[in-house]
């Protein structure tokens, strides 16, 4: 059997074609088994059509971990549904499956295709002449490929995920179809430890867990934005203090603009014609304000309102912004997906010859605070000039350089991802991996050479002259709202000790010694985040709710340490550790 399965290209996508910077994909490596699961979706598209004749399939990729394949079936898909699906996906993989490429005419594909809406569409969306379609035994699909050559050549192990709505091509006032997702492996044991990930993360909801903590409500009054909880507003400010503090020390000046802007801001920046449609607008004194979706444009306001010299740049302005995006209510999910969000947003303009020196601090700034929130796992992706793009040769290649040796220099390995950076410049991705090997695409560098120049943005340089600074966008983690998801999903609620919202809970053994707990209180919680249960319950249950409401260090108060002075501080995992006074105690949270 041909060890060599396809081939990469230089931009990460998949052929058949052994062309010019590609290179060969051996049998069941991680590429192989992306294209096993791109195998695997045509599986499944030919078991629901043998089980529901009158569907019409319409894509079906692969992702990260699995795939999927959206179907337009007469009627909703059930528990029982999926089993048959199941079942009927195994037969066809006993039975072998062959598959065989074979370029047509598009004239061709219309007809083959004349009975289904969504592949008719898709055909007379391309502008080749000639397209592909790839034939199975009782499927065909209209598909780029590369695919396997036979399903003998590898031993799936699947199972379906979950059946959701999805609109025909992400626009909601199209059709909503059947999205069947599916995860498929070259073992089992793969397949069950994603499995038993899949469970862990439904116990590590961060919705269950904003209840449980009593961080933060999501309701319909207010649908896509958070109603931050004391404890949720905690744990919010301290994220966002420690991270103010880290800027301070680089010499970031904290800025803050307003949420509602006139759209002539919007219009002069470009945002109103390719992005009005995600944008809330009110209309007052005859104009039209916009609650702004993003900081950037206002950042450059703030700019031009000084006379900005060479001297001054870099200038790092960030700010904690709140912005707003229209999202259907479909798409809406925790706070990993709303409409208001507050942005880690920063604004470096620079020069030219400043480039690596801003992208190599925030680089390091990133990598530092990733590791403090306990992620250390990162990938890195540098994303480079489009077809559609303003700005020199010589920018984009300097500044792809640039954004090439701060990795290099600091020994990470990165992807390449041609062409896809903005039509503005390139940029670094930082992807985080969590606990459960899920992964979060959070923090970004990226170089602009549009938007100042756009906006009439100039500092004076050496000779007097005025000059258009580079502007570089630069998020450390993203949206606040998701990331703090992401946080609490990662750490099953155990949050790192010096953002965590209670530290301590302070337990007495019985009503007569909850005067002393409260004076405790009192004397600590200036530096220790801590509460005292008042409740009746009995000691075992306040220990267990402590548990629940994941505070990671518990206090019994009874005679005996009232006596002595002495406490035994108690952590998540049941262990105890002697403390000989107040004072000891205060060190102990703020070492």
């Amino acid at each position: 059997m041909n060890e060599v399965v396809a081939y990469k290209n230089s931009d990460g996508t998949y052929s058949d074609i052994n062309s010019e910077g590609s290179r060969p994909i051996k049998k069941l490596s991680e590429d192989a088994l992306n294209i096993m699961r791109h195998d695997m979706a045509h599986i499944m598209a030919e078991a629901v059509i043998s089980l529901f004749p009158n569907t019409k399939p319409t894509i079906g990729p692969f992702i990260k971990n699995g795939f999927y394949y959206d179907f337009d079936i007469e009627r909703p898909l059930n528990e029982d549904d999926i089993a048959k699906i199941e079942n009927r996906m195994k037969e066809i993989l006993n039975q072998t499956r062959n598959f065989h490429k074979k370029s047509i005419t598009k004239n061709e594909a219309l007809e083959l295709f004349r009975d289904n809406k969504y592949k008719l569409e898709l055909i007379n969306s391309i502008e080749d002449a000639e397209l592909t379609i790839y034939e199975q035994e009782n499927f065909i699909d209209l598909c780029k490929g590369p695919h396997h050559l036979s399903t003998k050549e590898y031993q799936p192990h699947f199972k379906i995920i979950n059946i959701s709505g999805a609109y025909w091509r992400g626009i909601s006032t199209n059709k909503m179809l059947q999205r069947i997702y599916a995860t498929a492996w070259f073992s089992k044991k793969e397949l069950d430890v994603h499995i038993k990930n899949i469970d862990e993360a439904k116990e590590r909801n961060h919705r269950r867990l904003g209840m449980d903590m009593s961080l933060f409500l999501l309701t319909e009054f207010s649908a896509g934005n958070v109603f931050w909880k004391a404890n949720g507003l905690t744990l919010y400010r301290n994220i966002t203090n420690y991270i103010r503090e880290e800027q301070r020390k680089l010499n970031y000046f904290e800025v803050k603009t307003p949420e509602l802007v006139s759209n002539d801001l919007w219009v002069k920046s470009g945002h109103w014609d390719n992005f009005k449609e995600n944008m809330f607008t009110i209309e007052s004194d005859n104009k039209t304000f916009a609650l702004k979706p993003m900081n950037c444009p206002c950042h450059i306001v703030l700019f031009n309102s000084e006379l900005i010299t060479y001297k001054d740049l870099p200038l790092r302005y960030s700010e904690f912004g709140k912005c707003h995006r229209y999202e259907p209510s479909g798409a809406l999910n925790g706070l990993f997906r709303v409409r208001g969000f507050t942005m880690d947003d920063a604004h470096i303009f620079c020069t030219e010859d400043q480039i690596y020196e801003v992208c190599n601090e925030t680089a390091n700034l990133i990598e530092k605070i990733y590791k403090e929130f306990g992620f250390t796992k990162v990938k890195y992706n540098i994303s480079t000039r489009p077809e559609k793009s303003i700005g020199s040769d010589g920018d984009w290649e300097n500044s792809e350089t640039q954004l090439k040796k701060v990795l290099t220099d600091s020994d990470k390995l990165f992807n390449i991802l041609e062409g896809e950076g903005a039509f503005y410049g390139p940029k670094i991705e930082f992807t985080l991996e969590d606990s459960l090997g899920r992964e979060w695409q959070c923090g970004t560098i990226q170089i602009d050479f549009n938007l100042p120049s756009r906006l009439g943005a100039k500092y004076k340089d050496r000779n007097d002259d005025n000059k258009t600074p580079i502007m570089i966008h630069r998020a450390l983690i993203g949206s606040l709202e998701r990331f703090i998801a992401i946080i609490l999903e990662n750490t099953n609620g155990w949050l790192p000790l010096f953002i965590t919202p209670v530290q301590l809970a302070i337990l007495p053994i019985s009503e007569k010694f909850t005067d002393y707990c409260n004076d405790l209180n009192k004397k600590i919680n200036h530096k220790v985040r801590s509460i005292v249960d008042q409740s009746d319950n009995k000691l075992g249950y306040k220990i267990r709710t402590s548990v629940t409401k994941k505070i990671p260090y518990t206090l019994v108060i009874g005679e005996k340490e009232i006596e002595s002075g002495n406490f035994t501080l108690r952590d998540k995992s049941g262990e105890n550790q002697k403390i000989e006074s107040i004072d000891s105690l205060i060190d102990f949270f703020n070492a």
